[in-house]
Formats: C-alpha cells, structure tokens, sequence
C-alpha cells in the first residue's frame, strides 16, 4: 500500500479504558472485509493460587499466543518482561513489516519506545514502508508519543466503530462487504 504521508493513530489506554479488547476486536472486523490487518494485541490472564498475572502477545493474523512475562517468584518487585520474548516478539514484527500489511496494530507506546528502544522501530520501518500504524499509548508517555509523531498522528476513542471509521476514512483501502458502523 502506498501513501504520500504516514498514517498514525493512537488511543490512549488508561487503567479503565479496554483498549486491547478494542484493538483486537477492530483487528477482526477489519480482517473479515479482506484487510490485511497485522500485528499484536496484549492479554493478560489471572494468575492462579496466588501467582500474579502474566503476559501475553496476541498474533492479530493467526491467533499464536507468546508470553512476554517470566515468573521471578511471589516476593519479586522488578520487571517481570521476558527480555528474550520481546526481542522474538520484535523479529516476528520486523518480518511482517517486510512481508507489507494494509494496517499494522501494536499493544503500546510504552517506557521503551519512549527511549528510542523497545517496538519504535517496528512504528518506524512501518512508517517508511507506508505501512498504517494503530497503537496504544498510556497517559504517562504521551510526551514521548508527541515528539515522536511530530503531530502526524491523530487520537481516536477506544470504540471499535472509531477504529472502523478512521480506517474508512483515512486509510481509504478500498474492500468489500464492509458493514456500516
């Protein structure tokens, strides 16, 4: 897909905002009308007895889970990220931004991206590939977000019809069937 300038857009995720349920349901109603819709969604699954919680990576394409989150016992206090999961997770990226996609999804602009690390250059290389990118960011690194995009993103709300109506309307990839919103 060619476009003449990059195609950001962004929904702030908050504690009681369901962002990875809308990206991931916006996700499959976008692949349902022939969207070559790629990328990465967050899951979190409850602990049991006790332990805490973990993460995962949910393929937006074939539906493949990976773990990003390592136990480190039930005293431990530093970050539980899986170091070698997220560096799988980035080459797993990396190869669908080569292999090209209508719209890339990614689970957040977070602390690492913020550094210049982390999935920024996934956003990146997707950006110079014409590649469409919708994420998530937390409030806390908005700054951050802003002096990336250099305001060449836009905000939309957590609601999947947002989602189906920026995709409509900005992206402008022309499918089939696409029920109205």
């Amino acid at each position: 897909m060619a476009i003449d300038i990059p195609v950001l857009a962004a929904i702030r995720a908050t504690g009681k905002t369901p962002v990875d349920a809308t990206l991931a349901e916006a996700a499959a109603v976008l692949r349902s009308w022939g969207v070559n819709v790629r990328g990465i969604v967050q899951e979190e699954v409850a602990g049991v007895d006790g332990a805490k919680s973990t993460t995962q990576l949910r393929d937006v394409a074939d539906g493949s889970l990976m773990q990003i989150s390592q136990d480190l016992g039930p005293n431990a206090r530093g970050c539980r990220l899986d170091p070698g999961a997220l560096a799988e997770a980035t080459r797993r990226l990396e190869t669908i931004v080569e292999g090209g996609a209508d719209l890339l999804i990614l689970n957040r602009f977070g602390r690492s991206e913020s550094e210049g690390t982390g999935l920024r250059p996934i956003i990146e290389n997707a950006i110079l590939s014409g590649i469409p990118v919708l994420i998530a960011v937390r409030d806390e690194y908005i700054p951050a977000w802003d002096m990336f995009h250099e305001g060449m993103a836009t905000w939309l709300p957590a609601e999947m019809n947002a989602v189906l109506d920026w995709y409509r309307t900005t992206v402008a990839k022309p499918y089939t069937e696409a029920p109205a919103a």
